[in-house]
């Protein structure tokens, strides 16, 4: 009897955990989706800012040596949990820090003078799931890696045009990403939730 009430914080203790887990999962979700409308709403601006029309655009290709980190990856189904927080954080980390630069150089636009609080406001999202992630990283029992950021160099007008309209849409194409992989981590938090009550029923049987 002892023993069996010995057992019950510790139970009581990761069950709250576990729902921590899932809040924080959650809220990841949000905020990927919230992030979408807003980076293409930037990017807009952005290219009718500089003259970046979509024939113009649809020409464009993105280089790894940009330094912008590239959403897509051809073995998604075979990441780990910890794989797709690190590859999250490094993202976010990232598009933070070039957004954050990036608001010392925003155009000059007369006619779209919400471009600035625009990039502020993706900024300051980014920022957040930095955050976010890095406290679900810790919740987990995993550590937070370290980021180096790559240093970029686009001293030409068109380079640096060019570079700010693939930041903003790869940023958009991470949202997408994002929420397929928080749903997935979600997922599988629920499975091993599953497993272990299965587990739990087999041992008083």
């Amino acid at each position: 009897m002892a023993m069996a009430m010995g057992t019950r914080p510790l139970l009581g203790t990761a069950r709250v955990r576990r729902n921590m887990l899932s809040e924080d999962l959650t809220k990841c979700i949000q905020l990927a989706k919230n992030l979408r409308p807003k980076a293409e709403y930037t990017l807009k601006l952005y290219d009718q800012c500089q003259g970046l029309t979509e024939k113009v655009t649809g020409n464009l290709s993105l280089s790894e040596t940009d330094g912008i980190p590239l959403a897509g990856t051809s073995r998604w189904s075979e990441l780990s949990d910890q794989e797709r927080l690190n590859q999250n954080f490094h993202a976010y980390k990232i598009f933070s820090t070039y957004l954050r630069l990036y608001l010392n150089n925003v155009p000059d636009c007369g006619q779209y003078p919400r471009l600035p609080d625009s990039i502020m406001e993706l900024y300051t999202q980014t920022e957040s799931f930095v955050v976010l992630i890095s406290q679900l990283t810790m919740a987990m029992g995993l550590p937070v890696p370290s980021v180096r950021v790559p240093n970029v160099d686009t001293p030409k007008d068109w380079d640096r045009k060019v570079w700010g309209h693939h930041l903003l849409v790869e940023l958009s194409n991470w949202s997408l990403r994002s929420v397929r992989d928080f749903s997935k981590l979600k997922t599988n938090l629920s499975s091993n939730r599953a497993r272990r009550n299965q587990l739990r029923g087999a041992q008083l049987r």
